[in-house]
């Protein structure tokens, strides 16, 4: 008998060799022990159906996936079709992703990301040699020990040699491709074998540099300098002195040595004119530049005298042979389909303008995949708890200042339209290893919009700055009566101009002109319901508009020679963008080189509409 007449089997006893029960002799069990397993079984059957709806995963987001922490660990040895059976939910959905977009894995050590990448990988060079299709890709380490760790673990798959897939360290694949690393006979070596090596190399160059410099110059620059940098040199605790020195090796490696500045005659005036960006020293006062820059110099002129190079050196000069004719020309047969980065969180800001530039086809958005641990810093891993005081932030923010889940739950219902949201999507895309959205605390990459569809943002190209301004005040006179409206100034090196242009339409008693030219005047303009303010990109963050115009962008061709500056103003770009909720419309001017490539892309995707501006 079973609950409810159900055509199931129950088994009401147990029995053993030693002592049976004739069925035919066996009575039915008492009614309340039914009624008891009836109840039990519906019970039991609703907990289950509970138990899966809340553990139902979600569709892959479109360039974020999240790992919890696995219980067991992901080194042992195994076949590539016994990993695809007993890899987690989290992982599979990540391995079965499409591949059309960059994707993100996020995770805590031990929860797979190593595993989910390398399989990933494996899968979709299965995937082309049954479609008999040519296929390159590359999985890019840190670390010569993890490369080989992962191609190990690839071999052990037991899916024959699969020569689709490259493993190595990034500062490897610089010396392979860099012409002038594959051709060197200057008899210049390089710190370090991998960029993990290296690092600590300079690390250890910058600590001795520090001690030279504090027992000897120091106490001429001291009286100068502002009181927060001469606190962290005047320190004896051990872990300042690690925090001052990596922040040392970011502005030597990411920020000096990425513009092309070397010491000599008008180099330090050069270091003195780059526009800093927040993931910069915070350092402004040129007491403050001049120290720094001295050490620099200290620091090329050990370089220099023992034949030596550094990592991020080769990357800087890799990065420029990227951005050759050249390479555009070769990238079609010698870059790769799609790229796998691992430990993505200890690649610096200039390895990670590397990385984009390794893809195969540049008519379609970057497919980078990117497994990296939030929580921990570059730093970290290089200096331990005393990156706590460093003051160079990484391009992915450490997320236990934002809570667990602030990237999820803040911007699943979203302020802006469909449209404009599509144009922010698009400029993520194009440039997914720069870390746009985490630079200002947002992230839009998954959001769909719930707010009603507006008009397709338009970019309007002038025929010189004098005609972008005038196309920008007929702007103001059109939209002003349909809500508050902002000048986003790009370019802070442009805001004279646009500051005067606020001088004149403040003029006419029609409008309500607010200036923005520093954070404190931000404030009140949160609830005025109508009126335009004008002020640089970086101070309307946290502020909404109905409309925008995006102005003052410069001539990404020639104006923003080194790659640091051009990701600058992306961000300031994406920033502008997204302070809109329902109309943007962006100005850009012959004079400034018309409108650069990723507003082109964006065109001819049908992300926004391009229309005739002035002539004069």
């Amino acid at each position: 008998m079973s609950p409810n007449d159900a055509a199931d089997v129950t088994f009401w006893r147990t029995t053993t060799s030693d002592s049976k029960t004739d069925l035919a002799s066996f009575g039915e069990p008492p009614i309340e022990k039914v009624k008891f397993v009836d109840s039990a079984w519906n019970e039991g059957i609703e907990a289950a159906k509970r138990h899966f709806a809340e553990s139902k995963r979600p569709e892959p987001a479109d360039v974020e996936i999240r790992l919890p922490p696995l219980n067991e660990g992901t080194n042992k040895p195994q076949s590539y079709e016994r990993w695809l059976d007993s890899i987690s939910t989290d992982q599979k959905a990540f391995i079965n992703a499409p591949t059309d977009k960059s994707i993100r894995l996020r995770g805590p050590a031990g929860s797979g990301k190593t595993l989910a990448i390398t399989l990933k990988a494996v899968r979709e060079a299965l995937l082309y040699r049954d479609k008999a299709e040519p296929f390159r890709a590359i999985i890019v380490t840190h670390s010569w020990a993890l490369a080989s760790q992962i191609s190990d673990s690839i071999d052990a798959m037991g899916v024959n040699y699969l020569t689709e897939i490259e493993v190595f360290p990034l500062l490897e694949i610089a010396r392979s491709i860099a012409p002038g690393y594959v051709n060197d006979s200057r008899g210049y070596s390089v710190v370090g074998d991998d960029s993990l090596s290296g690092k600590q190399a300079q690390l250890d160059e910058i600590f001795d540099l520090l001690d030279e410099f504090i027992q000897g110059d120091w106490v001429t620059y001291r009286a100068t300098v502002s009181s927060g940098l001469r606190d962290r040199f005047d320190s004896e605790l051990e872990t300042d002195r690690k925090a001052l020195a990596w922040d040392l090796l970011i502005e030597f490696g990411s920020v000096i040595g990425a513009a092309a500045i070397f010491p000599g005659a008008g180099s330090e005036l050069r270091y003195s004119q780059i526009q800093r960006a927040q993931w910069m020293l915070p350092i402004t006062t040129k007491p403050d530049m001049r120290v720094v820059f001295h050490l620099y110099t200290k620091y090329m002129e050990s370089l220099e005298a023992r034949s030596l190079v550094t990592a991020d050196q080769v990357l800087a000069d890799f990065l420029s042979h990227l951005e050759t004719h050249a390479w555009n020309r070769s990238r079609k047969s010698d870059g790769y389909d799609l790229v796998f980065v691992d430990e993505f969180h200890l690649f610096n800001p200039l390895e990670r303008q590397v990385l984009h530039y390794l893809t195969r086809d540049v008519a379609s958005y970057p497919r980078i995949f990117m497994a990296l641990d939030p929580r921990q810093s570059p730093s970290e891993a290089f200096i331990g708890i005393a990156a706590d005081d460093t003051m160079s932030a990484s391009a992915v923010q450490n997320e236990d200042e934002l809570g667990e889940v602030a990237n999820f739950e803040l911007t699943t219902v979203h302020r802006f339209s469909p449209q404009i949201l599509q144009l922010v999507k698009h400029i993520h895309h194009e440039f997914p290893t720069y870390g746009l959205d985490h630079e200002w605390d947002i992230d839009f990459s998954k959001v769909e919009s719930s707010q009603d569809a507006g008009p397709l943002p338009k970019v309007m190209t002038s025929a010189t700055r004098s005609a972008e301004e005038t196309d920008v005040y007929r702007a103001v006179q059109e939209v002003y009566m349909n809500g508050r409206v902002a000048i986003a100034v790009v370019d802070g090196r442009q805001w004279q101009r646009f500051s005067e242009l606020a001088s004149d339409i403040g003029k006419s008693a029609k409008y309500h002109v607010s200036s923005i030219t520093g954070k404190s005047d931000i404030e009140g303009l949160g609830y005025r319901r109508k009126g335009v303010v004008v002020g640089p990109a970086e101070y309307l963050a946290g502020l909404q508009f109905d409309t925008v115009l995006v102005a003052g962008i410069p001539d990404f061709s020639s104006a923003l020679s080194t790659a640091n500056e051009r990701s600058r103003i992306l961000s300031l770009l994406y920033l502008a963008i997204s302070r809109a909720q329902q109309d943007v419309r962006i100005f850009v001017n012959e004079d400034d080189g018309g409108s650069p490539e990723v507003l082109i892309r964006a065109s001819a995707n049908g992300f926004t509409e391009s229309e005739q501006g002035s002539l004069a």
